[in-house]
């Protein structure tokens, strides 16, 4: 497992632009071939993002399909906390992100256009600095506008990602199981909604790898037509204490729970003021790893699937 975190954490950690999300498919993509699967890039270009969603094995002849987000999350400039099972809350501070980055970008216009107002004045020396001043603004809005990436993010899912090429080897001779790697996790959960969209798939169970590798509590999240495999599930987590969270109806409106008929959700966090929360993610505190407890995640995934 150490051996995967450190390729998928480290090695091929840069999953932010389109361009190193393509070389990121094209390197895992013999690894898994060689254990037999079938890999594929699902593509659909909208209006304002590029979904990229990378499929392992066939989804269509399979009775489980284990997700996990693979792309690199922007960092946050304001201290962030990842509501697992309250998107409107997640939505309410990516509005307020937006908001702080178009403050500080018409602050750096501004003070460009007073500067350059009165660049004729300037002695050479602080024209040239001027000058130096207008490139870095430059620099800087653009990098605010498109977004800085996290520059670590186990928890945020290169630890997922980690999971899922160790539980693919333990189901390489099992043909009841695939993995999909989502994109665009924080863009309004896109890339899961667009995989979410195949009529075809809603007979089937989905297991949704989410924040896994560090966390004080451990939650199985469901609907209540899913009670059955998640009392299965959690009975082959051995050694791990899981919070079996069965959701009603009308509250699932706020969670990735809506979005398949049978969906399991895993993730590790803690609960504060009623509402389970994970920190650091986003954040070059997201470095953490429960190592030992990701392994035996691994072996019960792998014994409830049947491996």
């Amino acid at each position: 497992m150490k051996d995967l975190l450190m390729f998928f954490g480290v090695t091929l950690a840069k999953r932010y632009t389109y361009r190193q999300k393509k070389f990121f498919f094209e390197q895992i993509k013999p690894f898994f071939s060689k254990l037999g699967y079938k890999v594929t890039l699902h593509e659909n270009k909208q209006k304002l993002i590029r979904i990229s969603n990378i499929f392992i094995g066939d989804i269509h002849k399979v009775r489980y399909v284990i997700l996990c987000p693979y792309d690199t999350p922007s960092r946050s400039l304001l201290p962030y906390k990842y509501y697992p099972f309250n998107l409107s809350e997640n939505l309410h501070q990516e509005r307020i992100e937006l908001f702080l980055r178009s403050l500080i970008y018409i602050g750096s216009c501004l003070c460009a256009y007073f500067t350059f107002k009165h660049f004729l004045m300037f002695h050479i020396v602080v024209k040239v600095l001027s000058i130096l001043f207008f490139i870095g603004v430059i620099y800087f809005c653009y990098r605010l506008i498109k977004g800085i990436p996290n520059p670590v993010n186990f928890n945020k899912n290169s630890a997922s990602v980690a999971l899922i090429a160790a539980l693919s080897g333990r189901m390489k001779n099992k043909n009841n199981v695939a993995f999909v790697l989502l994109d665009n996790s924080l863009n309004a959960n896109a890339g899961l909604r667009f995989f979410a969209e195949d009529e075809i798939l809603k007979n089937k169970v989905f297991i949704y790898l989410d924040c896994i590798a560090y966390g004080e509590e451990f939650v199985c999240a469901h609907n209540r037509n899913t009670n059955s495999e998640a009392e299965k599930l959690v009975s082959f987590l051995k050694g791990m204490d899981v919070i079996d969270k069965g959701f009603p109806e009308e509250q699932l409106k706020g969670t990735n729970l809506n979005l398949f008929p049978k969906l399991l959700h895993l993730c590790a966090g803690a609960i504060e003021d009623h509402y389970f929360v994970v920190r650091n993610t986003r954040s070059k505190k997201d470095f953490k790893v429960d190592v030992p407890r990701l392994e035996i995640l691994c072996t019960g995934l792998a014994n409830y699937l049947g491996g």
